[in-house]
């Protein structure tokens, strides 16, 4: 299980990649050693940072469900076979309480509609561990993930946030 790196806390998984990789992923040259997004459109188009930090936990015996919606899009999440893997897993009245919560939560804050899901949901059924994980760059925690995160790890399980960064070739 992942011992360091929740949100609260500050401190990060560090996971580096090395930059001629990140020309390759966007040349989608087969060479490349990570996976394309599967969604390439929206906010989503190329998603290079997502896929390291696939890559990093699946290398260390994780299963890892990267396109979902949690809490966000009410529509389409109920469609999205990572959302349905979430509730199996975590099972789904718990994952409908966090929903209803952060609905009530954000509403709270004169928010329409919650938001700031995590990035990934990474799991190991033989081991039991389950945790969502933010991939971070260049950019921090936002205040609606915030929010979230603290009604996540009370309903759910932890959340960590994975810190993606570039080698400087040597």
């Amino acid at each position: 299980m992942i011992r360091c790196g929740t949100w609260e806390t500050g401190e990060e998984i560090q996971i580096p990649y090395s930059k001629e990789q990140h020309i390759l992923y966007l040349q989608k040259d087969p060479r490349c050693i990570y996976d394309q997004f599967p969604r390439q459109v929206g906010i989503n188009k190329g998603n290079f940072v997502e896929t390291v930090t696939k890559k990093y936990f699946e290398e260390q015996g994780y299963n890892v469900q990267s396109y979902y919606y949690l809490v966000r899009n009410r529509n389409k999440r109920e469609r999205m076979p990572g959302f349905k893997k979430i509730c199996h897993i975590l099972s789904e009245g718990k994952v409908r309480l966090l929903i209803a919560e952060a609905d009530k939560a954000f509403r709270s804050i004169g928010k329409k509609v919650a938001s700031g899901d995590p990035d990934l949901f990474v799991y190991n059924e033989s081991t039991g561990d389950r945790f969502f994980v933010e991939v971070k760059e260049n950019d921090q925690i936002t205040d609606n993930q915030k929010v979230l995160f603290l009604l996540i790890e009370k309903f759910l399980c932890p959340v960590f946030i994975a810190r993606v960064i570039a080698k400087v070739p040597s």
